[in-house]
């Protein structure tokens, strides 16, 4: 996949292109009904499938915020959208100056890119202030540009968006996150060195790194999976404070992976979160904490044996 960036230079694309636009955080089953329209049409029009995204998070640059929260970071959705299958992605950079592009002017920056089939969600909204709508498009169609609108995707009679999702994962509620995400949560880092506390009690962890950008599940024990050099492991994760062995403020992201004997320091590793198992605790001696590790134990098995991702 090309990856390229359209800012106030001049980005000249020589393939007549069908594109979806967006900012996509999450890359959820709503969002996926506008990549698959994008991909069908880009088959049947024999025109370069890509992907238009935003960088930063126009909220972050908007509302003068110094980070946003989200599901993905911008690199975990360009490993999806090559899984996809899309050919571009094109970056808008997204600063004060291109925010105060007005509609029209906007519209000009995408038709001078060689866009000949745009894909749109029914609320997207763009220009100055947003004051740019679906029917701004729909009008300034011709010949060599066209809209289409995907309306609103629905499960259980409820709009797909990334804020439910996120609302889910604070619940703790992994069958809804898997259902609206069409996969299971991830959060993807570095494996770091912890205090070696698990290998002690014999359960030693991995300690993931993470980009604070990431959404963080409800605290708590997790059945799922360790993904290591593409190959996915059975785990037991937990997020927390981690009581019993320390007292400050630090959460703690890491994952006891079963049947595993490896030294993976510094490899960049996934936690694929399963199903939430309970609430964090904290007992009164490392035994109670070795008792209860070893019950999440059988119950991470016996949840992740017939799973299959």
């Amino acid at each position: 996949m090309i990856e390229l960036k359209l800012s106030h230079e001049n980005l000249i694309i020589n393939d007549k292109l069908a594109a979806c636009i967006g900012y996509f955080d999450g890359f959820h089953l709503g969002h996926q009904s506008l990549f698959n329209k994008t991909l069908t049409i880009a088959k049947q029009k024999s025109l370069k499938s890509a992907l238009i995204s935003f960088d930063p998070d126009p909220w972050v640059v908007l509302h003068g915020v110094p980070n946003a929260n989200h599901l993905t970071t911008i690199n975990d959705r360009k490993v999806l959208a090559e899984k996809l299958g899309f050919d571009i992605w094109i970056s808008i950079e997204f600063d004060k100056d291109m925010a105060s592009l007005s509609p029209s002017e906007f519209i000009n920056k995408l038709q001078s890119i060689n866009i000949q089939e745009l894909v749109c969600g029914f609320d997207f909204k763009f220009g100055s202030k947003g004051t740019g709508t679906i029917d701004t498009l729909l009008s300034a169609q011709s010949d060599n540009f066209h809209v289409h609108v995907i309306s609103e995707y629905k499960v259980d009679n409820e709009k797909v968006s990334s804020t439910r999702i996120k609302i889910a994962l604070k619940n703790g509620n992994m069958e809804l996150v898997k259902q609206l995400l069409g996969r299971y949560y991830q959060l993807k880092g570095i494996v770091v060195g912890g205090k070696q506390i698990g290998r002690k009690i014999g359960y030693p962890t991995a300690n993931l790194q993470v980009n604070s950008e990431y959404v963080l599940p409800k605290m708590g024990v997790y059945a799922g999976y360790v993904t290591i050099d593409s190959l996915r492991y059975q785990a037991m994760i937990s997020i927390g404070l981690n009581p019993t062995v320390k007292d400050d403020r630090v959460v703690s992201i890491e994952a006891h992976i079963f049947d595993f004997d490896r030294d993976i320091y510094n490899k960049e590793v996934s936690f694929v979160y399963v199903q939430y198992l309970r609430p964090e605790l904290k007992f009164n001696s490392l035994n109670g904490l070795i008792l209860q590790l070893k019950e999440d134990e059988k119950e991470c098995r016996k949840v992740l044996k017939d799973i299959n991702i």
